[in-house]
């Protein structure tokens, strides 16, 4: 197990910020209130539903008019998935920081390692009303279609995130097949076990062991010595 470690307390995954926090009062005062109506609207979709959920709404219990609220999300959509997105952008930042000296691997490790460990114990009323969001997605899903296109692409970042960044590691090509292979494993083995522990009730300790056990078995299947064929065919 790498000893690289993810702080949640200062990339949150809430949304607040990513990386250095904001300079200015102005800054400061934009992330509040874009950190309020993603918490509110999380919240708003577990006890009342996403489909129900109008953005007027949202920006009542803020206390903001629905234009500002547009000014930070595109769409209701763009709202929801929100959390999700600023993940990876913390993915990135930890991925790409000049002065980081562990394999790609190893920071997805630490990672998934912080992503389960809020799942099952998390640290904020915020991260709860997110993971009690994520049992509900299927029926959001089945009723927006945008959300399940978002989703979907929100998947293929991650996969050609780490597969680019994988490839780095090495010193080649962000096409490398066999790093994209790596990739695809990882992010759809993540969700397989995420989605496993959220349809057994989101009950359980095991979930950080499942995950680890995915990399490993990702890892140790596709080393790079034994993909000579996929080589030659990616050239």
């Amino acid at each position: 197990m790498s000893s690289i470690r993810i702080d949640m307390s200062t990339n949150t995954i809430a949304g607040t910020s990513v990386g250095s926090p904001p300079d200015s009062l102005r800054e400061r005062k934009k992330a509040r209130t874009r950190a309020c109506l993603i918490a509110v609207s999380q919240r708003r979709f577990v006890e009342v539903g996403y489909t129900e959920t109008t953005l007027e709404e949202i920006c009542a219990e803020v206390e903001v008019r629905p234009q500002t609220l547009l000014r930070y999300f595109d769409s209701k959509a763009h709202l929801a998935l929100a959390p999700w997105l600023d993940v990876l952008e913390l993915l990135r930042t930890q991925l790409d920081a000049p002065t980081r000296t562990g394999s790609t691997i190893d920071i997805w490790r630490a990672f998934v390692t912080m992503e389960s460990r809020e799942s099952t114990t998390p640290s904020s009323e915020m991260v709860g009303h997110m993971i009690s969001g994520l049992r509900a997605f299927q029926a959001w899903a089945d009723k927006d279609p945008v959300l399940v296109a978002m989703n979907s692409n929100l998947e293929r970042q991650y996969q050609d995130l780490l597969a680019s960044r994988v490839a780095a590691d090495r010193g080649l090509g962000p096409d490398d097949l066999h790093s994209t292979l790596i990739a695809a494993m990882l992010v759809v083995g993540r969700r397989a076990v995420f989605e496993r522990w959220l349809d057994r009730g989101g009950k359980g300790a095991a979930l950080v062991d499942d995950q680890m056990a995915v990399i490993d078995y990702a890892v140790r299947s596709l080393p790079r010595r034994s993909a000579r064929r996929l080589l030659t065919i990616a050239h």
